[in-house]
């Protein structure tokens, strides 16, 4: 019984602790003074596309506002016949003055459908600084300058931008956004706190085009899942540093069903155990409600229950808390009793992670293998995935 509750508290310890490091790092780099730029180098947006994500016309208007002296826009979708397609012609015809150009690329290209878009787009680029940027993310007019400032600094390769979900409508979304702004985002910020070698994620992220091409560009993480993973130790191997900007950026979910957020984020779970087992294996303790429930199941009675609730209230406390100091707003009251729901999808993906290796990512079935290397699926598993859509929207990490 003293065991139980000792590693309940000492899990509910760990989640308080990561999210104090989270609360430090974000206050501290909103307080501060913005580093000072010499010039502002041109830059390149890359726009993978794919089908239709909540609010995908607001999301690009987004960055029609942007405010930066030189910047391209480079859309890529794989076929004219994809809804992308003609939200980005709609998006070029209202805003003739942007320089922005929709590019259809080759699918074959490589095994990562996002990566083969990036791979069609890259030879087209004209900018000092690459910048890649998911179909599902909301950003500020500030956008381009709090990545190239992160720049500034030659020894930094590459810059991964904070985010947070906004936007929920329903019940799926509202579940998305809780898990991105209470558990994902202070996640990559303590890591980012704590590690000379932090998480960079493709949701939003900047390099210099020099760089990139002295790695082979985007073509040598192109059989991969975690290619924003991957690609950010290449940059590491190659001798640079990685940072993480702290202009959060919006990742909209608004109308997802649970369904989808669950098949999501069981995805992400096999993408992290194949690229960190051992991490993986204690990722249930950072969730102290699931700790908690353990000890409950394990010794039922009043003062393990009481335990239970004690820490569902703080931890829901803590994560309503961690949305608010991300988002700068608070999610809405009725949302709270998601977040014991949320630490139970947690567990159910990651158990789920455990019992198959198999991956269906954007209507393409593969076999998930050490490292997030990717290898197309038996042909039964192709059809199925095909009847099922495999998801739907844009082609984030």
């Amino acid at each position: 019984m003293n065991l139980l509750v000792a590693a309940t508290t000492a899990s509910l310890a760990l989640y308080v602790t990561m999210l104090a490091l989270f609360a430090r790092a974000l206050t501290k780099r909103r307080g501060a003074r913005a580093p000072q730029i010499d010039r502002a180098p041109r830059v390149t947006l890359f726009k993978p596309l794919a089908g239709s994500d909540d609010d995908l016309d607001g999301n690009l208007e987004s960055f029609a506002r942007i405010d930066y002296p030189s910047f391209e826009i480079l859309f890529g979708v794989a076929s004219p016949s994809d809804p992308a397609f003609a939200a980005v012609r709609r998006f070029i015809v209202k805003h003739p003055r942007l320089d922005a150009r929709l590019v259809v690329t080759d699918p074959h290209a490589a095994m990562n459908p996002k990566v083969a878009q990036l791979i069609g787009l890259e030879g087209l680029a004209t900018g000092e600084v690459c910048v890649i940027s998911d179909s599902n993310v909301r950003v500020a007019p500030t956008y381009l300058w709090s990545l190239v400032a992160e720049l500034a600094d030659e020894r930094v390769g590459i810059v991964t931008s904070l985010f947070a979900g906004t936007g929920e409508r329903t019940l799926g979304a509202a579940l998305e956004n809780l898990q991105l702004c209470a558990a994902t985002a202070p996640g990559l910020a303590a890591l980012a706190a704590v590690s000379r070698a932090p998480f960079t994620v493709g949701k939003s992220m900047a390099v210099r085009r020099r760089d990139l091409a002295v790695l082979g560009g985007f073509r040598p993480v192109g059989h991969v899942l975690a290619e924003d993973f991957v690609l950010g130790r290449r940059f590491l191997d190659a001798g640079l540093l990685a940072k993480t900007s702290f202009e959060v950026v919006e990742n909209r979910n608004v109308v997802c069903s649970i369904a989808r957020t669950i098949e999501r984020h069981t995805r992400w779970a096999k993408m992290r155990r194949s690229l960190k087992p051992a991490m993986f294996v204690a990722e249930p303790v950072l969730t102290p409600i699931v700790v908690a429930t353990v000890a409950l199941a394990l010794a039922p009675s009043k003062s393990t229950a009481a335990l239970l609730a004690g820490v569902a209230l703080v931890q829901t406390a803590c994560a309503l808390l961690a949305v608010r100091l991300l988002r700068g707003q608070s999610l809405a009251w009725w949302y709270a009793p998601l977040e014991v729901v949320r630490s139970y999808v947690t567990l159910l993906s990651w158990i789920s992670a455990w019992a198959s290796n198999r991956i269906a990512w954007r209507g393409h079935p593969f076999i998930l293998r050490s490292g997030s290397v990717i290898v197309p699926a038996p042909r039964g598993a192709r059809e199925r995935a095909r009847a099922h859509g495999g998801g739907h929207g844009g082609l984030p990490a």
